[in-house]
């Protein structure tokens, strides 16, 4: 998919989503916001960087229901939770390898990126699916950008995090 048609696929999910949340007031101001309970300057801002960061790194976005429905599926590929290990420790998707990495690309490590390549393994026509902890947190998009880097053709960032999949009523592994 060309990079245009993947930043136009990212921007048009999140207006999607922002318009099927609601077209008419869902707040006590009678001011209609993406979620009821949310700030919309925060949303804008999170919806903005993340399209900014796809357009950057090259790759792919993945829904918590894609990434449910390929679990469910058995579909193969290498699930990387991005997170310090105690928060991997706490709660991750089921089948999901740690790869510890930092927020920002250039924070990483030589030992880090050995040990999160060495995770991705061989296969760079796998499918490569990378989380954090919520649609902020930039640490799978360092993932992404490294494994793309190093000839990965299949990598999927899972912006939602281990937040999104539990707000999707997903379980997880402690």
């Amino acid at each position: 998919m060309k990079k245009t048609n993947k930043v136009t696929l990212a921007l048009s999910s999140i207006l999607l989503a922002a318009s099927l949340a609601g077209c008419s007031s869902n707040s006590s101001d009678g001011v209609v916001r993406t979620y009821k309970d949310g700030k919309e300057a925060d949303v804008e801002k999170a919806a903005i960087k993340l399209v900014k960061a796809v357009k950057t790194g090259d790759y792919n976005l993945m829904s918590a229901e894609e990434l449910k429905k390929a679990l469910d599926g058995k579909e193969e590929m290498v699930l990387v939770d991005t997170m310090p290990a105690k928060s991997f420790e706490k709660s991750h998707i089921k089948s999901a390898v740690n790869a510890v990495l930092p927020v920002k690309i250039e924070d990483v490590k030589p030992e880090e990126k050995e040990a999160f390549l060495k995770a991705l393994g061989d296969n760079k026509d796998k499918k490569i699916v990378l989380y954090c902890g919520f649609v902020g947190c930039e640490r799978s998009h360092v993932g992404a950008v490294i494994a793309k880097e190093a000839g990965f053709k299949n990598v999927y960032r899972f912006p939602g995090g281990i937040a999104a999949w539990v707000d999707a009523g997903n379980s997880v592994e402690k």
